[in-house]
């Protein structure tokens, strides 16, 4: 099984909404794979929330990000658990994590609007990365 230390679990209760507010799109500046990976589901989680459209074209560009980010987060907690990126407990982590960062955002979009400056940061994050600005 997947371990977690307590930060993991702080994060969470942030992103759920229990302890605080969502994070902003500045995570994405971090080294941790997983970090930036998960900065990049909520960024495309508030932008689909908000209907935030994207320029065309850059839609498949900010899915290329999306699974390039996946594989380097699926990477690292393969390494962090010394097994392989296809292990189910590192593909159930992830799928696990998904769900929290995608329900977070949904849940502070709920309560504070799109046009709260997080969410706001959030939205402008997923565009930057959609014209390959990450």
């Amino acid at each position: 099984m997947a371990k977690f230390d307590t930060r993991w679990f702080t994060a969470a209760l942030l992103l759920a909404g229990c302890a605080g507010p969502v994070a902003g799109g500045a995570a994405y500046d971090t080294k941790d794979p997983v970090d930036r990976w998960e900065a990049a589901l909520r960024a495309n989680a508030a932008r689909y929330v908000c209907g935030a459209a994207l320029e065309e074209g850059r839609e498949a560009r900010l899915s290329d990000v999306l699974v390039e980010a996946q594989h380097q987060a699926e990477a690292a907690l393969a390494k962090r658990e010394d097994t392989v990126p296809t292990d189910p407990e590192v593909l159930g982590d992830i799928a696990s994590r998904r769900t929290q960062q995608e329900r977070g955002v949904r849940d502070a979009v709920a309560e504070r609007g799109c046009s709260d400056p997080q969410i706001m940061d959030l939205i402008g994050l997923a565009d930057r990365l959609s014209a390959g600005q990450g």
